[in-house]
This record gives C-alpha cells, sequence and structure tokens, in this order.
C-alpha cells in the first residue's frame, strides 16, 4: 500500500511538472514571437454571452490578425472556471467580472485587468433588472421585505449591487430571502409563484419585458454604480509582464473589436445572434450593449468599496492595484 501511495505520489508531481513545463514553452512561444515582431499566439479564454460577442467577431472579421495577433478562443460556462482554468495555464487571458476576480486575488491569485469591455449603462433599460409580475403589489425594492427573491449568485457584483440598493431604499436586506437559480429558469419560478422577484440579465431581461408578464422595479447595475465595469479581461501578472508587446496588441484589438461592434447596431444585433444563437426578435429588441474598453478608475474604486463593505474583501485596496501597467498608463 505505501508503494502505491509513494508511485501515486510520483506520478501526480510529474504530471504537475510537465503541466508547468508546457506552460513555460507556451509562454516562452509567445514571448520569443512578440521580441521578432511576428505574429503572437494568444489562449484567450470566453463564454457564450452576447457582450462577448466583440471578441468573437474579432477572430471572423480579421481584427486580431490585423493587430499581429494569432487568437485560439477557449470556451468557459464560468468566470470562475475561466480563473481556475488561467491559474493552470490552460489559457493566457480571460474575462471576469472585476468583483470576481477582486476576490480570486484575495484568495491567492494573482490577475491584473488588461482591457474592459463592458459597462453598465448610465439609465435604465439596462441588462440587469429586478423584475416581479405585473400584477404583483410590490412596486419597489423597498417592498421586497419578507419576500423571496431569485439570484445566479449570493456572492457575484450583480447581487452585491443588488443588496446594497436594497439596504438604502430602507428595507431590511437580512429580512429578503435569497435563493439561487440560474437565469433559464428564473421566469417560470416567478410565473409558479416559487419567488416573488428575480434579479437577472439580458437576454432574460428583455424577453420577460417583451412578454408583458412582469414588470420591472429596478435596473440594479446602474442604481448601484452607474456604468460599472462588468466584464474586463485579465492576464497574470507574470505573463503581463513578460509579454508587454502581447498585452498592448490585445488592448489594441479589443478596442478595435468594439468600435466595430457600435459603429452598426444592425450588423452587431445580427453577429450576436450568430454567436449566441438566441431568437432574433429577442435580440432585435434589446438594448445595444454598452462595450466600453475606457477604464474610469473613480467607477472601478466603488466597486471595490462595496465589496469591502459587504465583507466579501477582508482588506481595503485601491482600484488601480487590479490594472496592469499598461492601463495604468492609458489613464494618464
Amino acid at each position: 500500500m505505501m508503494k502505491l501511495k509513494k508511485n501515486g505520489f510520483y506520478l501526480l508531481t510529474l504530471m504537475m511538472l510537465l503541466l508547468l513545463s508546457a506552460c513555460s514553452k507556451d509562454e516562452a512561444k509567445t514571448t520569443a514571437s512578440a521580441e521578432n515582431g511576428g505574429v503572437i499566439p494568444l489562449k484567450v479564454g470566453i463564454q457564450k454571452n452576447a457582450a462577448l460577442t466583440n471578441a468573437w467577431i474579432a477572430e471572423s472579421v480579421g481584427i486580431y490578425e490585423e493587430h499581429g495577433l494569432d487568437v485560439k478562443l477557449i470556451e468557459f460556462k464560468s468566470g470562475s472556471e475561466s480563473i481556475n482554468a488561467q491559474r493552470s495555464g490552460s489559457v493566457d487571458i480571460i474575462l471576469s467580472a472585476p468583483g470576481t476576480a477582486m476576490v480570486a486575488n484575495e484568495s491567492g491569485f494573482d490577475l491584473v485587468s488588461i482591457a474592459q469591455n463592458e459597462i453598465a449603462q448610465a439609465e435604465g433599460p439596462d441588462t440587469a433588472s429586478v423584475q416581479v409580475l405585473a400584477d404583483s403589489n410590490i412596486e419597489s425594492l423597498k417592498d421586497l421585505e419578507g419576500k423571496k427573491v431569485a439570484i445566479y449568485d449570493s456572492r457575484n457584483q450583480l447581487v452585491l449591487g443588488l443588496k446594497k440598493i436594497i439596504e438604502e431604499s430602507g428595507a431590511d436586506v437580512d429580512k429578503v430571502e435569497f435563493v439561487e437559480v440560474p437565469f433559464s429558469s428564473m421566469g417560470d419560478a416567478l410565473k409558479n409563484n416559487q419567488v416573488d422577484a428575480i434579479s437577472l440579465v439580458d437576454p432574460y431581461t428583455t424577453q420577460l419585458v417583451s412578454e408583458g408578464t412582469t414588470k420591472v422595479i429596478s435596473w440594479n447595475y446602474v442604481e448601484s454604480i452607474p456604468e460599472q465595469p462588468v466584464g474586463a479581461w485579465y492576464a497574470r501578472s507574470k505573463f503581463v509582464e513578460e509579454n508587454p508587446e502581447a498585452v498592448s496588441r490585445f488592448y489594441d484589438a479589443i478596442s478595435a473589436s468594439i468600435e466595430y461592434m457600435l459603429a452598426d447596431e444592425e450588423r452587431a444585433k445580427k453577429h450576436i445572434v450568430d454567436f449566441t444563437g438566441v431568437d432574433e426578435k429577442l435580440i432585435t429588441d434589446m438594448p445595444q450593449i454598452a462595450w466600453s474598453n475606457e477604464f474610469n478608475a473613480d467607477v472601478w474604486q466603488q466597486i471595490v468599496d462595496m465589496y469591502v463593505e459587504a465583507g466579501e474583501l477582508k482588506q481595503k485596496h485601491e482600484a488601480t492595484e487590479y490594472f496592469s501597467q499598461y492601463v495604468t498608463e492609458t489613464l494618464k
């Protein structure tokens, strides 16, 4: 038995060394390509949602190629999954909500933002909403006290912002029952009276509004922190330090992809349908996504402070701690 345990340990160690070796070789390849002025290979983690259509279409229309990048897109189901994959070296760059990455860093990760992708609108309508049935007597967030609210994840940026504005409404947030429900199931949960309200994002926000069976009582991203970043691109600090040219090219490519999507709303929505497979009618009714690669350090600081106040971050931080040097330089 002891021999088996030792053999298992040696096998695990060998596998870890091989993985680290492969990661080092890939990073060395990226660095060498940049030093030679050639095309730089990048592995980029994405999720299949409408707001990431710009990163997907950038490959199809040649934006990455124009910026000297050979990008391989790798799909993940969630930001948390992609963060773990990045830590193992499976991907170079990932998309995450800023709050998720901040919490990950306090847990031992070392992520810095190298580009931004999407922000909330300055005012509603927006992607994020709190909805109740059209005939409900719930008229405002204050009325949620003593009610059951469906949320996607109890610790994410969307929900922390919701809890913040519920408290600001005068309600006792501790008397609101939050239950985790997938976005795709929230509409049915509301219609079947399993919950009293739902907190969701597009395309589900638009889908329910279009049906006319619900009413919006809050545009919660907008009301908690207007124009807050809800999606940003991250890489490990070591990767950023060793690959400054790759980082700057990716930043410029994302900016170009955003300009491309914002230039023609009808074309952008067609690309969203092609990427996500969501019904074309639903996308047509959906407000244009607020793509943006313009960092606002003051708004990022509000997210940091919100996480500290909620106890999700154990220490106070400056927002610029989460920016790569290249991003910091763009703020000057």
